[in-house]
């Protein structure tokens, strides 16, 4: 910022001491603000764009770690539902062999009283 203050107070003194009529130094300084002007003008939106493109990358980068986060998150889902049903399963297995094996013994055991209550 100092040098650009530099440059313009050594424009102006070159400018307002040079042997020039009011009218030429006038439009001298008006051409020059302009083209100051649009020098600015260009620095702004070579910054925009920029940052634009950085901002694209950035999004760019977001958005992939977003699927692969997701994609992640849904195989940890799909393993996690895969193990709750096979346990599941396991669990009904368990319960059905063992309600048949409850009615095996119960069975066996009126079996054996109506053997035991039998008068031959």
């Amino acid at each position: 910022m100092s040098f650009l203050k530099g440059v313009l107070t050594g424009l102006a003194i070159g400018y307002l001491t040079a042997p020039r009529s009011g009218k030429d130094t006038r439009d001298k300084l008006t051409k020059g603000a302009n083209d100051l002007q649009n020098q600015w003008e260009d620095g702004l939106n070579q910054v925009k764009t920029q940052i634009d493109h950085f901002t694209g990358k950035a999004e760019n980068k977001v958005n992939q770690y977003a699927d692969k986060a997701e994609q992640t998150f849904d195989t940890y889902k799909d393993d996690s539902q895969d193990t709750f049903d096979y346990n599941r399963e396991q669990a009904k297995t368990d319960y059905n062999q063992s309600v048949d094996e409850t009615a095996a013994a119960a069975k066996s055991g009126i079996n054996d009283a109506e053997d035991a209550l039998k008068f031959n």
